[in-house]
């Protein structure tokens, strides 16, 4: 990754941040973007001496907003220097467990299925779609759904439903690039130690691997995915869940 121009959105905190570390660790260069500001002041604070060296910059951005994704991907490609981005990693994601009770489908409201699906597909979609427009060829992208994108959850029908859908965009797309050698996968992860996991998956765990997962480890997965030793990997999903999905 030496070089590379990588673009990771949600990279001010969990999975993005901790990957946004592991590439900088290799040499990328990263435009890291995120909604929240707090966590972006926080972040361009502790890597400050990399923000002046120019390898690493940080900027507000929310992806359901088509325009903010668009502008972040063309300044990338401009503090790049070349025109292009290398790489991205598409990590912005909500699941609202901060709220209170999950609700069954009967009583999930209009406005939890809007923000779940805005963010976590619309959103998704948003970026890749401007990631392929300005990615060199036999570049590389890494979209993180979810176990939930795999399997069906009780009381998590709009999530589970909103992580489906990052797959089908990642077949697709997948199919539509590959004449380019660009390369578009997706993580899907279990229950990692981020803000987004619920404290019953902290507590009553069920994976055969009996803990959770640490974001680095997410981290490195996307990595090798980024890497020349993935060149003939494209369009699959890769679950890192303890075994949760197996």
């Amino acid at each position: 990754m030496d070089g590379k121009i990588v673009a990771v959105s949600g990279g001010a905190q969990g999975i993005g941040l901790s990957t946004v570390n592991l590439l900088l660790s290799q040499g990328a260069r990263v435009s890291a973007a995120d909604v929240d500001e707090a966590k972006l002041e926080q972040q361009q604070q502790h890597f400050e001496a990399a923000v002046k060296e120019k390898r690493v910059r940080f900027q507000k951005v929310d992806v359901t907003v088509s325009k903010e994704v668009d502008a972040w991907i063309e300044e990338t490609t401009e503090w790049g220097g070349r025109g292009v981005i290398d790489a991205a990693v598409n990590a912005a994601g909500v699941n609202l467990s901060d709220t209170g009770a999950q609700p069954d489908l009967a009583d999930t409201s209009d406005s939890r299925w809007a923000i779940l699906l805005g963010v976590n597909l619309t959103g998704m979609f948003y970026c890749l779609r401007s990631e392929i427009n300005n990615i060199a060829d036999g570049g590389s992208i890494v979209c993180i759904s979810s176990v939930q994108g795999l399997l069906g959850f009780p009381t998590s029908a709009s999530y589970a439903a909103s992580k489906h859908g990052v797959l089908g965009l990642v077949k697709s797309a997948a199919k539509e690039t590959g004449e380019r050698r660009v390369r578009i996968n997706a993580v899907a992860p279990g229950a990692i130690d981020t803000r987004m996991v619920l404290e019953k998956d902290r507590t009553d765990i069920q994976t055969p691997i009996r803990r959770i997962g640490k974001p680095e480890e997410v981290a490195e997965l996307i990595l090798f995915l980024l890497g020349d030793k993935a060149a003939f990997i494209t369009g699959s999903t890769y679950s890192i869940d303890g075994g949760w999905a197996c």
